[in-house]
């Protein structure tokens, strides 16, 4: 990889919507409102990093361009954790917005179908779950899902003429009981670890 200086390349949310349409031609609308919303979480609301949308790594095999993160050469906790390889090094960069883009819809389409399908729910809960379980980021949780739902609302309006996802109204439902099933499964983890508690104190 060849690394160049980490540069802010601010977007705004009708520049990113425009470049994701055309990355993705054929998008719906859920899809398009909830992946414009992990490009927001992702940069901080539109303040790319060298027209990197989904912050996207850059590991030993990436032959592009890539810049380094502060921790690369700073000693603290992401330092050390990029040494144990659970941070990463490096993370890919692009010359603007539309390579940056591209990148980023083929990633998703490539090591990330999973994502993308829940997407098309148009559900926050099974979008956050998807990125977890899919290894784009293990620091999603249920937490996030209050962040998604309002940045959904926020891009809704701009992405309404975009045509409706035939799963996005059977996702939301299914959405829902997810979100019920973990909240409710980590409630009685923490009942029984109490119980357990009490009896070996």
């Amino acid at each position: 990889m060849q690394i160049v200086t980490a540069v802010t390349t601010p977007i705004s949310a009708e520049h990113a919507r425009d470049a994701l349409l055309a990355a993705m031609p054929g998008i719906d609308r859920e899809s398009a409102a909830l992946l414009l919303s992990l490009i927001w979480v992702e940069t901080g609301h539109g303040a790319l990093m060298n027209w990197n949308p989904g912050n996207i790594t850059a590991g030993l095999s990436w032959e592009g361009l890539a810049w380094r993160p502060p921790w690369f050469s700073t000693p603290g906790p992401l330092h050390d954790r990029m040494l144990a390889g659970t941070a990463p090094s490096a993370f890919r960069a692009y010359t603007s917005a539309p390579d940056g883009f591209r990148d980023f819809v083929g990633v998703l389409q490539r090591q990330f179908k999973s994502v993308l399908e829940a997407a098309s729910s148009g559900n926050p809960a099974l979008f956050v779950q998807a990125l977890h379980d899919s290894g784009y980021s293990r620091d999603y949780t249920l937490a996030h899902v209050p962040t998604f739902a309002a940045l959904r609302e926020q891009f809704a309006p701009l992405v309404v003429h975009l045509p409706e996802s035939v799963a996005g109204a059977g996702g939301a439902l299914e959405g829902l009981a997810l979100a019920a099933a973990i909240f409710f499964g980590a409630r009685a983890l923490l009942k029984r670890k109490r119980n357990h508690h009490r009896r070996h104190a």
